[in-house]
């Protein structure tokens, strides 16, 4: 089957990562564009080499040639944009998050089911070959029994001019949240993709720098269903940018780095009694090559979607949660002297 792809947004996201993708896999071509700037959606199928380009959605899913839409637009509309598509008998793959809330996400897969379409989310580090290996590496007891994974990822961001092309994520009405939805979903998904899934998150998450309405730091502790612990910290108010993913074993340590694929993440480094091993992978050549072959090779029957919408809404669900611990009461300790 030959995948005859439409894209709904024409954003750095699509220009970067998912567009040079499409075009990048076999039986997987990219027919149109759309967008509410018609300039851009002209430049857009001009540079990647789309048929034609569209001025409104609605005539991007009449297109009969197409029968896959990509959604590379912010999250407020994705569920609209999906179940849109979903009707027009076109199959998905969304950007992430999934969408603003866990309500929306029931009624994209509800769409999707309904119209025997398939719908899957783009966390695309789930193909990271470096991610791959630390999958076998646990799945096979390398380190042993896994009792703790601990993801920091820092940076600044704060946009202050409202004419910047990102400033929409500091916008909880368009993007639903801030560093946690935009950012720290990335490495939730992977912590459920390689521990399974999350039952308990206590949380903080609060605006302590910047000048935006949504969160610039969220810090997270969570409860697996196997029985570790995880904890991830994601800030938006930090001057140095770090990113580091651990995993602690009853017998070792992995240690990767799944950013994007400009930063060092081609390289698992996993500890043991007996020395310390290092793997170097080769990464791939655009972010989301890897679940794009994914997804046209799941249309073809080939193997399954690697992050389903049933998977994805997972993450949705812990971010909801740690929103509302974060408002829940603290237990307040008084350290104050103690007067004779």
């Amino acid at each position: 089957m030959i995948v005859k792809w439409g894209i709904i947004g024409c954003g750095d996201v699509a220009n970067r990562k998912g567009g040079p993708a499409l075009i990048s896999v076999e039986r997987s071509e990219l027919v149109a564009v759309a967008s509410r700037t018609p300039e851009r959606a002209r430049e857009f199928a001009a540079r990647h080499g789309a048929k034609r380009y569209y001025r409104t959605v609605e005539e991007l899913l009449s297109d009969d040639e197409i029968n896959a839409i990509y959604i590379a637009t912010p999250p407020n509309v994705h569920c609209k944009y999906t179940v849109l598509a979903a009707e027009a008998g076109k199959h998905v793959l969304c950007e992430k998050p999934m969408a603003m809330n866990v309500r929306e996400c029931e009624e994209m897969i509800r769409a999707c089911r309904r119209n025997n379409v398939k719908l899957m989310v783009a966390y695309y580090r789930r193909g990271y070959p470096n991610v791959q290996w630390a999958k076998r590496l646990i799945e096979h007891d390398v380190i042993g029994e896994v009792v703790l994974a601990k993801v920091n990822a820092t940076g600044y961001y704060n946009p202050e001019n409202p004419n910047d092309p990102k400033h929409w994520r500091t916008n909880p009405e368009i993007a639903g949240g801030g560093v946690l939805m935009d950012f720290g979903c990335h490495y939730l998904d992977l912590l459920l993709y390689l521990f399974g899934d999350i039952t308990h998150v206590k949380a903080l998450t609060e605006t302590l720098h910047c000048s935006y309405s949504v969160e610039d730091s969220a810090l997270l502790i969570l409860k697996f269903k196997r029985g570790m612990h995880g904890l991830a910290n994601f800030n938006w108010n930090i001057g140095v940018s770090e990113l580091s993913f651990e995993i602690y074993g009853t017998q070792g340590k992995i240690s990767l780095i799944p950013g994007d694929v400009s930063m060092s993440g081609d390289l698992i480094v996993y500890t043991k009694k007996e020395g310390r091993r290092e793997i170097h992978l080769k990464p791939l050549q655009i972010t989301h090559q890897a679940i794009v072959k994914n997804f046209v090779d799941s249309l073809s029957g080939d193997e399954d979607l690697l992050c389903p919408g049933e998977e994805a809404i997972k993450t949705n669900k812990i971010i909801e949660a740690a929103y509302q611990s974060s408002r829940n009461s603290w237990s307040k300790i008084d350290l104050s002297c103690v007067r004779v």
